[in-house]
Formats: C-alpha cells, structure tokens, sequence
C-alpha cells in the first residue's frame, strides 16, 4: 500500500510541476518591485509570504535560487514537497499542529544555520481562513531576526477551486502573471503586545491590493 502511495504522489506531483513550467513557458511574466531581495547574493535574508491560494502560481519564480519552503507532514505536504524539489527549493516538513511546542525554535535554527536562505511561508495555511495572517509567520520573523516580504501575484486566466477554503489558483498556458516583490515590514517585539493586530492589517492591505 504505501508504494502506491508513493507512486500516486510522484505521478501527480511530476503532473503538476511540469504543466506549471509549461505555464510560465508559454505566458508573459512581468516582475516588479524590489527583486533584488531576494537574490541569492543579497547579503540580508528575508520571511516571505504569500497567500495559500496563490502558492502554485510562484513555483518556477525563484527556479535555482536558495529558498526555504515550510510546509506539514501529511500528504499534500509530500506533493508539494516534490515539487519545490523539482524547482530547487529546500523543503522544511513541520506538523498541521504545534505538536511538542519546539517546532519554531528547531525551525530557526534549521533556517539559520545550513544555506542562509530566504524563508517562504503560505501565511494563512494551512486551513485557514482565508487571508488571515496567522501569528507563527509573525513569531517566525520576529524570532529569526528578519524582515518580512509580501509577494503579490496577478493571474489574467486562472481556475480557481471554489470548493476549497483558499480558492486555490491554477494559472493558465498562454498567459500574463504579474509578479510583485513588495517593500519589506520589520517585526518588533511591541507588536506582540497586541497579538500583531496593526502589523497584519498592514501587512493584508499591501497583499490584498
């Protein structure tokens, strides 16, 4: 039984990891803002977020440079495992839940420590709501020291899955994807004091634009 897990998991991740290549291959891609962050060379690292819904259509942005991505240990997270992978990404497993409480230290040190990559987190997921920031991103930023980037994503010709909590995008070939890599916001350790409120109504604000 689990080798035709696994067999299921790579046919549909090879699936979905190739017809996303043949999407940007096919579509005009147009980057703004202030790409130069997240260059492998850029000597400051950064968390960066993005919502759930709009995670698959950023797979080949950032194809070959250094870049952490966090997601759980169930099945999705094997799928989408494999295909960062593919795209050159290091993958960071963690639980749905917060498990033994130790999970965000052992992922600061992980993300510290072995490449000094950027951090890419889906900051509402993995269950939602939708386009709600959740406080371990924050914690995450606050903890590791480092300034948190929104990325914006424009898709001219997607489908979107209404059946799923995050309206998840699938963009389609032949295309134009707008790709925005916004100013960065530093967390502090008075916005704590107020559960983040103001920080994630900011933070939403230039996300949801």
């Amino acid at each position: 039984m689990e080798v035709l897990t696994q067999l299921k998991e790579k046919i549909i991740s090879a699936c979905l990891y190739y017809y996303i290549d043949f999407v940007y291959k096919t579509s005009k891609i147009e980057k703004k803002g202030n790409l130069e962050y997240l260059e492998t060379e850029y000597p400051e690292k950064f968390v960066v977020f993005i919502w759930h819904g709009d995670s698959y259509c950023y797979y080949p942005f950032l194809k070959g440079k250094q870049l952490n991505i966090v997601t759980t240990k169930n099945k999705r997270g094997g799928v989408i495992s494999r295909i960062s992978r593919y795209f050159g990404y290091d993958v960071i497993r963690l639980p749905d839940l917060a498990g033994d409480g130790n999970y965000i230290f052992q992922l600061k040190n992980q993300i510290n420590k072995k490449n000094n990559a950027n951090l890419l987190l889906s900051v509402d997921g993995p269950t939602g709501p939708e386009h709600e920031i959740k406080d371990f991103a924050l914690i995450m930023a606050l903890f590791s020291k480092r300034k948190i980037i929104p990325l914006t994503v424009e898709v001219k010709h997607s489908l979107t899955l209404k059946n799923r909590w995050d309206n998840f995008k699938i963009p389609l070939p032949f295309n134009q994807i707008n790709i925005r890599v916004n100013d960065f916001f530093e967390v502090k350790k008075e916005d704590r004091k107020e559960d983040f409120k103001s920080l994630k109504a900011e933070i939403k604000k230039v996300m949801q634009n």
